[in-house]
C-alpha cells in the first residue's frame, strides 16, 4: 500500500531546515503559507498590541506567534474543530497570555498540518514586533 503525504510536494518547496531547532523550522513554515496567501511581511496588514488586546474573551481570542496575530474565536465558538480540542485553547487565555510562541511550539509539529492551515486563521502581522534572540547553543563536555 503506497500512500503520498498531503502537501509533500509544497514541503520540498519550502527551504530546507536542516539543522533548524523544531520553533525555527515551524516559523519558516508558517511564514511560507502565509506569504503564499497575503505576501511577505512588510506588505501585509500590520495591527497594534491595543487592537490584539481587544480579543481576549471565551469567545475572540487573537494570540501572536512569531510576530502574526491569529485569530482563535473559530475554534471557541465551535465554528472549526481543533485537534487539541478546545480546552488547549481555553489554556492559552486563562494564562494571559496571547504570546502563543511556546505552547504552540509544544503542541505542534512542523511536517503536521498546522502550517498549512495556519493562513486560515492569519489576522496581521503585530505592529512593532521585534524576532525573539534564538537561544544559544550550548554543549556539554568541553575535553581539554
Amino acid at each position: 500500500v503506497w500512500e503520498e503525504a498531503i502537501g509533500a510536494d509544497e514541503d520540498d518547496a519550502i527551504e530546507t531546515t536542516v539543522g533548524q531547532s523544531k520553533q525555527e523550522t515551524l516559523f519558516i513554515k508558517m511564514e511560507h503559507f502565509i506569504s503564499k496567501k497575503f505576501g511577505p511581511r512588510g506588505q501585509r496588514k500590520y495591527v497594534t498590541m491595543a487592537e490584539v488586546e481587544q480579543h481576549k474573551s471565551d469567545e475572540d481570542f487573537w494570540c501572536i506567534i512569531d510576530g502574526k496575530v491569529f485569530d482563535l474565536g473559530p475554534f471557541l465558538r465551535g465554528e472549526a474543530k481543533h485537534p487539541g480540542g478546545k480546552s488547549i485553547l481555553t489554556r492559552q487565555l486563562s494564562l494571559g497570555g496571547q504570546d502563543a510562541d511556546e505552547r504552540f511550539v509544544r503542541w505542534h509539529h512542523p511536517s503536521g498540518n498546522t502550517v498549512r492551515r495556519v493562513q486560515d486563521y492569519f489576522v496581521a502581522d503585530l505592529e512593532g514586533w521585534v524576532p525573539k534572540a534564538p537561544p544559544k547553543k550550548s554543549s556539554c563536555c568541553v575535553i581539554a
